[in-house]
């Protein structure tokens, strides 16, 4: 008897299971291959850094089944093709400039094509891999579909497949019609397609559609200069919090007792001070901050790495971390691709759903440190909603009334309160970690930038308010001896430049600038990436604003004062 025979004597029951169990089999095979191109990349080269993220697989296992139910192999051909040319781009992009693929660089490649085409031309045999990455997993995808796609789907198989398929690629395009760059820059754990999917609807429609992406302004000044320095530091970690705002810290004297923890901690050496935001949100901050950037308008500098914090980690031996309860794009510009080991919330979903940012402390503590290490870690522990942070925890740190019953400031103020609370057992314990290494040692731990809680009627951040730019600078330094740098000038405020400036030094390099002018900072505005904003700081009896700037404005705004009485701390 023939197989055919065998299949149609078989009970309609069994033919249906077996049917369903070769369909999700070839469902779950084309997914697999449509993420295989980063993995074959990673064989030939480390600047690939894609992880394998739960919440995107099952998006792309949608996708792919879309793809099998609409039952056009003319349709399937293209979508692969589509896909598989943007591929090439973006693993290309990743082999030549070891980063990914974002829509400013995607600009640029095709108004400089002819440039491209003879590096690309002549630096072929170094990336040849590419093309291996991208062509197998693709053919074996389209071999699959050419030999198994069924045409006898029925009528609304066919019209779901259709609408998984345009789901997935029309959604980000939509997206990108009312969000600005930021919300598409990559991010270096991602999936290359998940990234190219981001840059090329973004492209699509500013640069097709709307005429093009904004010429970045930018700000001529010197290039930093970067000097090796003796340190004898073994441990240099740098805690970062979402939102954090200085003026509701009970160590920087806030009325409230909110960081009772911190306060021990001071008897043990920690020094808290008041700091000056380098941006008003996270993903400007953290590049600016990693990346020691004083002035605005230096993506340069961001991109060139030369004061990279990790870079110099990993140049003076020091093993680097990134530990994140937030999405991995966050790690775009901050040097990922000198990062040795990353964590983000899509490594572990799970835990961080059911952990909160407590995940943090147990990744912390599943970790066997090496005898040198930099760490940065990233917490949403004060972020909106606040009540949602210590929600496992209330009966601990609900200890300000937060019910809906409250008028709305009252509520978010105490909510956020209730939150500082929280951050501050969570940082102690923590920093308890950090206490358990040997060797010298030093910690800060800062905001990315602060908050505003309903001040003249505003709320949250990514603004160039005051209350953005407030955020603490504390400082721990254990088993260090007098030999180490001291802490940044004598003032009141240490802005995150300095506090970068700082952290390089136990690192062992000074980055000074050379256009730095005493007690003049800079808050920058949320779009490091396109017709960005700033305000001058200056410190003086107080911290004074200038008025609101576009990047490209001369620097400094107006000329600095040096005999202006200075708060003292």
């Amino acid at each position: 008897m023939t197989n055919a025979a065998l299949t149609t004597a078989l009970p309609p029951t069994i033919r249906h299971c077996r049917d369903l169990a070769l369909r999700t089999a070839l469902v779950l095979a084309t997914t697999v291959l449509l993420m295989a191109d980063d993995w074959v990349q990673q064989w030939f080269t480390p600047a690939n850094q894609a992880d394998f993220e739960l919440n995107y697989f099952v998006a792309l296992l949608a996708f792919n089944l879309g793809l099998w139910l609409c039952g056009s192999r003319v349709f399937v051909s293209l979508v692969l093709l589509l896909l598989g040319g943007m591929q090439l781009v973006q693993l290309g992009h990743i082999s030549y400039a070891g980063r990914p693929l974002d829509p400013i660089a995607l600009a640029s490649l095709f108004a400089e094509f002819h440039d491209v085409e003879q590096v690309a031309h002549a630096d072929f045999a170094d990336h040849f891999h590419v093309l291996i990455a991208v062509a197998i997993p693709y053919l074996a995808a389209w071999c699959l579909f050419m030999a198994h796609m069924r045409r006898d789907v029925r009528r609304w198989q066919r019209a779901l497949g259709v609408m998984l398929v345009a789901a997935g690629l029309l959604s980000k395009p939509y997206r990108a019609s009312y969000r600005d760059l930021n919300a598409f820059l990559p991010g270096p754990t991602r999936s290359g397609l998940h990234n190219s999917l981001n840059t090329f609807s973004f492209y699509l429609v500013h640069n097709v559609l709307h005429g093009g992406v904004q010429k970045i302004p930018t700000v001529d000044v010197p290039a930093p200069v970067v000097t090796p320095f003796p340190s004898d530091a073994r441990h240099v970690w740098l805690f970062v919090a979402d939102s954090l705002r200085a003026g509701h810290l009970g160590v920087l004297d806030y009325g409230r007792d909110t960081t009772p923890r911190l306060a021990r901690r001071m008897e043990q050496g920690l020094v808290a001070r008041h700091g000056v935001a380098a941006a008003v949100s996270t993903a400007a901050s953290m590049p600016l901050i990693l990346n020691a950037v004083r002035e605005p308008g230096q993506l340069s500098q961001i991109r060139g790495n030369a004061t990279n914090l990790f870079r110099l980690a990993k140049e003076a031996g020091f093993t680097t971390y990134w530990i994140s309860s937030q999405e991995s794009k966050l790690l775009n510009d901050v040097g990922s691709r000198y990062v040795d080991v990353s964590v983000t919330r899509e490594d572990e979903p799970e835990r961080f759903l059911r952990e909160g940012d407590d995940a943090v402390l147990s990744l912390m503590r599943e970790q066997a440190w090496p005898d040198k290490t930099f760490v940065v870690v990233l917490l949403r522990s004060v972020h909106a909603p606040y009540e949602a942070n210590y929600a496992h925890a209330r009966q601990h740190f609900a200890r300000w009334p937060d019910g809906r019953e409250l008028p709305r400031a009252e509520r978010m103020r105490n909510a956020y309160d209730n939150a500082v609370l929280y951050l501050d057992t969570l940082l102690d314990r923590m920093m308890g970690e950090f206490d358990r290494l040997s060797g010298p040692r030093h910690l800060v731990v800062t905001g990315d930038h602060g908050q505003l809680l309903g001040s003249n009627g505003l709320w949250g951040h990514n603004v160039l308010e005051p209350e953005v730019a407030d955020v603490p600078v504390l400082a721990w330094s254990r088993d260090a001896g007098a030999a180490a740098p001291a802490w940044p000038s004598g003032e009141r405020w240490v802005s995150h430049y300095e506090m970068g400036r700082w952290l390089a030094r136990q690192l062992g390099s000074d980055i000074r600038s050379l256009a730095a002018i005493e007690g003049v900072h800079y808050l920058q505005g949320k779009n490091l990436y396109g017709a960005n904003t700033f305000r001058e700081v200056h410190e003086g009896v107080g911290l004074e604003f200038s008025e609101v700037l576009p990047v490209g404005h001369g620097l400094p705004v107006r000329p600095y004062d040096p005999a202006r009485p200075v708060a003292a701390r």
